[in-house]
């Protein structure tokens, strides 16, 4: 048997292993201070059921993420606290396991594919890796529109592909907007499988201050796209903390005072059109700027909101986990986007008839 971390997005530790019981840990790496991501493969375990140990608020509700191909992901449904226990079949010969349920950078090529979608590298990072992103519409009004700033964030993605899709699909986005794409903004911590939250010295997100140079190659072409081009509109997709309390719903990280009317109006709009399908979605939920730990950081979104044509700009978190009357699965993940891009449609058509150019 074997357990190891060497696939898109693996992180983990093999403490010891006593019997069927096996101790892990997640690596932190570069990440200052505690975080939660861990994803793993086990090998060569037909037949054997194994219960898996890790420290505290490490497991989700609905324990593992599971897959056979690193791919398509479900939940397994259960866990024992800070434990969980597998009967491998006898045809299982790899099984991957994770926190939440992972989004491969193959998805994303897979929908450009799909949806005729021109793919095109962003920049180089620094490991020199070539970041991809996708640009359409023949539109006036400009949006940029990000996920994984975090490495580990991967809900984001999942939101991220369903507003894609809606609005690729549209001739009216079509003729209104021109929208660049950038699903992978800390792309080496994404494939490395690193936690990329609180990054040291800081992370992506936190690398948009107007007063310094960027740090990441990839923020600073998305700057400099901003700067060329403008950002009428602009999102970034997230996932929160663990879980527990607002962490375990959908809502919007509010980030100016000014723009509040604005950013309760695409509120409103998002709360009409969500459906049954979708992650469910409650104003109530959204967190006011300078509350709690929302105080004015030097994100994409403040720096998106601060350019003289921005009409909003905001980050969206999805839970990891959701509630058991709203679960997070990857079709309602992606509902959820195809519902923002309706919701970006319809605040536009009553919001903002016309833009200023940048």
């Amino acid at each position: 048997m074997k357990i190891h971390q060497s696939f898109t997005g693996g992180n983990i530790r093999v403490l010891r292993q006593q019997g069927n019981e096996i101790y892990l840990e997640n690596e932190l790496r570069d990440t200052q201070g505690d975080w939660f991501y861990w994803a793993f493969c086990v090998e060569g375990a037909e037949g054997m059921t194994l219960t898996f140990h890790f420290s505290p608020n490490r497991l989700g509700y609905y324990g593992p993420a599971v897959s056979h191909d690193a791919h398509t992901w479900h939940w397994l449904g259960s866990c024992d606290g800070d434990s969980f226990t597998y009967t491998f079949g006898e045809g299982e010969a790899s099984v991957y396991f994770a926190h939440n349920l992972l989004y491969h950078p193959d998805r994303f090529l897979a929908l450009a594919e799909k949806q005729n979608l021109k793919v095109e590298p962003l920049c180089v990072t620094k490991k020199g890796r070539t970041v991809p992103c996708t640009a359409f519409g023949e539109g006036e009004l400009q949006v940029i529109l990000t996920a994984r700033h975090h490495a580990c964030e991967s809900t984001g993605d999942y939101v991220l592909e369903g507003v894609l899709s809606e609005l690729s699909d549209s001739p009216e986005a079509n003729k209104l907007l021109r929208v660049l794409c950038v699903p992978f903004v800390d792309y080496d911590g994404v494939v490395d499988g690193d936690q990329g939250k609180g990054r040291a010295p800081y992370d992506h997100n936190r690398d948009y201050a107007a007063d310094a140079a960027p740090l990441y190659p990839t923020t600073q072409a998305i700057r400099k796209y901003a700067e060329e081009n403008g950002c009428h509109f602009g999102f970034d997709f997230h996932s929160p903390w663990h879980k527990g309390g607002r962490n375990d719903t959908v809502f919007i990280v509010q980030n100016s005072f000014e723009k509040e009317e604005r950013l309760r109006a695409f509120s409103a709009c998002l709360a009409q059109e969500v459906t049954e399908e979708s992650m469910d979605y409650k104003s109530e939920n959204d967190i006011p700027f300078m509350t709690e730990w929302n105080k004015g950081a030097p994100t994409f979104a403040a720096f998106m909101t601060a350019r003289p044509e921005n009409d909003v700009a905001f980050t969206l978190e999805t839970a990891y986990f959701g509630t058991p009357d709203n679960l997070v699965t990857d079709a309602r993940l992606v509902s959820l986007g195809r519902a923002f891009a309706r919701a970006l449609l319809s605040y536009i058509a009553a919001h903002h008839p016309k833009a200023p150019t940048p």
